[in-house]
């Protein structure tokens, strides 16, 4: 593949959100959470949320132009942004090479975005705190309580939105279909495609919905994942592609959020 990194940097609320959505697009390469645009050097997030430091919560993103768009990605960034609830939520796009400019103004003023948008050079940016970086993949436990925009017509809830579309996964013992022994079959949540029977369901102690086989094999992909220095199986849909949870050595580990029940 052929690569061509360019970078944006993207304020649009709580940077922890813009960076679970913004790092899953096609085409980014890596994404970063900090503080952009303040008028301090070595600002902290302490500092910054006080407004002592002027600073905005930024994501700086990363991506391969032979992959997307930088209009790709604003379409995508104009989706997950609202109103400013603090200071350091100011919602903008900042950009370090000048050639950007010219696509950004222009796609603001074709898109109109419902809300305020800044858009201007960058004066600056300072790497948020390690644990400030992908917190919300350090912190499956409260995705709950995120407030990302979705697409309507995805009808989907924000955590099944995050589990299905983003590949998080719900905390262990959350799920409603953990502790489950109705009779009937689970769809996916997205297509309702038949792809575990109640008849296969098992007891495990992993905390999620457990079955011993698919109904059928073919509807689930495995593929392999080596994210946070494991070697898994990761299973999704066939047909939709959504992520579904993990295939451990004698059965599936799935996400309840991925799942509908149809009664018997």
């Amino acid at each position: 593949m052929k690569y061509n990194i360019k970078t944006i940097y993207l304020a649009g609320g709580c940077f922890w959100e813009v960076e679970a959505y913004i790092s899953r697009l096609n085409g980014v390469i890596q994404t970063e959470t900090g503080y952009a645009n303040g008028i301090t050097h070595d600002p902290t997030y302490e500092k910054v949320a006080a407004g002592k430091t002027k600073h905005v919560e930024c994501v700086k993103v990363n991506y391969n132009t032979y992959e997307t768009t930088l209009k790709e990605i604003l379409k995508e960034f104009l989706k997950i942004i609202k109103k400013p609830a603090k200071p350091q939520h100011k919602l903008g796009i900042y950009w370090h090479e000048s050639k950007d400019a010219k696509t950004v103004l222009k796609f603001l003023k074709q898109s109109e975005p419902k809300l305020p948008v800044e858009a201007n050079f960058l004066r600056g940016f300072y790497l948020a705190e390690e644990k400030y970086q992908k917190y919300l993949d350090k912190h499956p436990e409260i995705n709950s309580d995120i407030e990302i925009k979705m697409n309507p017509s995805d009808n989907l809830t924000l955590l099944s939105y995050q589990v299905t579309k983003l590949a998080m996964n719900e905390a262990a013992f959350s799920g409603k279909y953990a502790d489950f022994d109705e009779e009937g079959v689970y769809v996916d949540i997205t297509n309702n495609e038949e792809l575990f029977s109640s008849k296969d369901k098992i007891k495990t102690n992993s905390g999620y919905a457990c079955f011993s086989k698919a109904i059928d094999e073919n509807a689930i992909d495995k593929l392999r994942d080596f994210s946070y220095g494991m070697v898994r199986l990761e299973t999704r849909a066939s047909k939709s592609g959504i992520h579904l949870g993990y295939k451990r050595k004698c059965h599936y580990e799935i996400n309840s959020a991925a799942l509908k029940f149809i009664y018997k």
